[in-house]
C-alpha cells in the first residue's frame, strides 16, 4: 500500500483525468477534457487527484458534440465552434499584427506570423542537413520532400509528381492551364506564380540585388544565382557559405 501524503495547506488542488495522463486544475476543466475527448464512456466517474495512484486507460475518441450551422464541420468543444465561424465564416481578423498590415483570425496564427515574419526565428533544425523552419509542418514537408524523396502528390494530366500539393497545384495551373495570373504593374510580363512576379519586379524594374556572396563582393537579384555562384567560384571555401545561405532562406 503505497503511503498517502497530505497535500500542504492552501496548495491548489489539481485534477487528472481517470483515462490519460491530463491534468487540470479547475474540475470543470477537466469534465469538458472528459466529455470531448473520452466519448466511448458515459458515466461520470470522481476526478481524481495527483495524490492518487489510479492507473490511466489509453484512447482518446472525440465527441463532436458542437456542429456548424454553415457547414459539416462539428468541434468538441463550444470555443472551437465559435473560433471556427468568426474565421472561417464571418472572416472576421481580430488579431491585427504590430509590426505590418497583416491581421488573422486567431492570437495563434497571429504570435506564429511575428515570430517567423517579423523575428525570423527559426526553431525547427533539419535532423540531416543545415536547413531550419519557422514552422514544424514546413520541416515535415522539407524532409519528406528533400531528404524521404516522397512525391506523394501525382499530376492527374501528365507522369509528373511531386513532394509538396501546393508545388502540384502550381504545376498545373501553369504548365497544363497555362494560366498567367500575376500581371506585372510596370510592364507587359505576366507570370504563372505571385513569386515569380515579385521576383521580376524586384530583378528588373527595381534592380534590386539583395542576394551578397558571404566570400567576394558578388550580389544577385536571385537566391538560386547566388547558391549556383558560390558552388562554381567558391567551392574549396567549404560549406559556410551554403550554410549561411540555408540558415537565412
Amino acid at each position: 500500500m503505497p503511503k498517502l501524503i497530505k497535500p500542504r495547506k492552501h496548495a491548489y488542488q489539481r485534477h487528472a483525468c481517470r483515462q490519460c495522463t491530463a491534468v487540470f486544475v479547475e474540475a470543470s476543466h477537466l469534465g469538458t477534457h472528459v466529455r470531448t475527448i473520452h466519448s466511448t464512456t458515459h458515466t461520470r466517474s470522481p476526478p481524481r487527484t495527483l495524490l492518487s495512484n489510479t492507473p490511466t486507460d489509453s484512447g482518446h475518441e472525440k465527441r463532436r458534440d458542437h456542429a456548424c450551422p454553415h457547414c459539416a464541420a462539428a468541434f468538441g468543444a463550444a470555443g472551437d465552434l465559435t473560433k471556427h465561424v468568426r474565421t472561417l465564416h464571418e472572416k472576421r481578423r481580430d488579431h491585427a499584427c504590430p509590426h505590418c498590415a497583416a491581421a488573422f483570425g486567431t492570437a495563434r496564427n497571429l504570435t506564429r506570423h511575428v515570430r517567423t515574419v517579423h523575428e525570423k526565428r527559426r526553431d525547427h533544425a533539419c535532423p540531416h542537413c543545415v536547413a531550419a523552419f519557422g514552422l514544424m509542418s514546413h520541416l515535415t514537408r522539407h524532409v519528406r520532400a528533400m531528404h524521404e524523396k516522397r512525391k506523394d502528390h501525382a499530376c492527374p494530366h501528365c507522369a509528373a509528381a511531386f513532394g509538396q500539393a501546393n508545388n502540384l497545384t502550381t504545376h498545373v495551373r501553369t504548365v497544363h492551364e497555362k494560366r498567367k495570373d500575376h500581371a506585372c504593374p510596370h510592364c507587359a510580363a505576366a507570370f504563372g506564380t505571385a513569386g515569380g512576379l515579385k521576383t521580376h519586379v524586384r530583378t528588373v524594374h527595381e534592380r534590386r540585388k539583395d542576394h551578397a556572396c558571404p566570400h567576394c563582393a558578388a550580389a544577385f537579384g536571385q537566391a538560386g544565382h547566388l547558391t549556383k555562384h558560390v558552388r562554381t567560384m567558391h567551392k574549396d571555401d567549404g560549406e559556410d557559405g551554403l550554410l549561411l545561405l540555408l540558415r537565412s532562406a
